[in-house]
């Protein structure tokens, strides 16, 4: 029987978010392994959102659950539904 494990974003950044390349290296290597993911990420306003190209804080306002479904493809559940007895792991890239 296939693994679940929850995958926990912080958004999409380096600065100011889950950094992609250790998202994405996750998710490669629980897919090899045929583990059954789901995605969650907090419905919440960014504390800090960066400018990637400078590394300057901006006023912008990003949502962390809309900037993780970057990572995720849109398909990102709000972390207050997680319900951590239904998953065999827990991942915080």
């Amino acid at each position: 029987m296939a693994k679940r494990v929850a995958v926990i974003l912080s958004g999409c950044g380096v600065y100011d978010g889950t950094e992609v390349n250790e998202a994405s290296a996750i998710l490669v290597h629980l897919s090899r392994a045929g583990a059954k993911v789901q995605m969650f990420a907090p419905d919440a306003d960014q504390m800090h959102v960066v400018n990637h190209c400078d590394g300057k804080p901006t006023e912008e306002k990003r949502n962390i659950l809309q900037e993780s479904a970057r990572i995720a493809r849109g398909e990102v559940t709000d972390v207050a539904k997680l319900d951590d007895t239904q998953f065999d792991a827990v991942i915080l890239p």
